[in-house]
């Protein structure tokens, strides 16, 4: 099978991922287990992309703004569209960053980690080694996280409990939309 061939059956996994990931944010104040590695917070800021395919093609819209205000972007989701790209910050301990999170490849664009603090005259290669450090913790947070989503989307939880609650988020979005 052809490396796009499976993009294509699996990205509503991506797409299922950052609806998910919306979600917990707004119901669960964006607080994530990672485990022995203590808590994270996300929540989206910023752009927002959904997608939906019909008949006519596909119908794109774009949202950007705080997320509190993203009333266009809560009714595409209730109007079957799909989160295909969105802004995401992640927040662990003291350290915050800041990315684009694409559903069908699940790759970082745009990517802001904390500053390095320290002094270049020191140890010049410490600051690049700090740096990919810092790339690493996201990227391992977003890697729990997700592994917490696929657990979750295969567990029977998911259809009697995660999907429900989810869906009735998704249509209650659409009446705080048309308010």
């Amino acid at each position: 099978m052809q490396l796009l061939e499976k993009v294509r059956e699996t990205q509503f996994l991506g797409r299922e991922f950052l609806v998910w990931l919306w979600f917990r944010a707004e119901t669960d104040r964006g607080l994530f287990d990672l485990g022995g590695k203590g808590t994270a917070e996300l929540w989206f800021d910023g752009k927002m992309t959904l997608q939906s395919e019909s008949e006519r093609g596909v119908e794109t819209i774009t949202c950007a703004g705080n997320m509190s205000n993203m009333k266009e972007a809560r009714f595409a989701l209730a109007e079957d569209k799909e989160v295909v790209q969105a802004t995401v910050k992640l927040v662990i301990s003291d350290s915050q960053w800041s990315f684009v999170l694409d559903s069908t490849w699940m790759n970082f664009n745009t990517f802001r980690s904390p500053k390095v603090m320290q002094d270049r005259g020191e140890d010049p290669d410490g600051i690049f080694y700090e740096k990919m450090f810092l790339i690493e913790e996201a990227v391992s947070a977003m890697d729990e996280i997700y592994s917490a989503f696929i657990k979750r989307r295969l567990s029977p939880e998911w259809i009697d409990h995660e999907r429900p609650a989810l869906v009735k988020w998704i249509r209650e979005g659409n009446y705080r939309a048309a308010d």
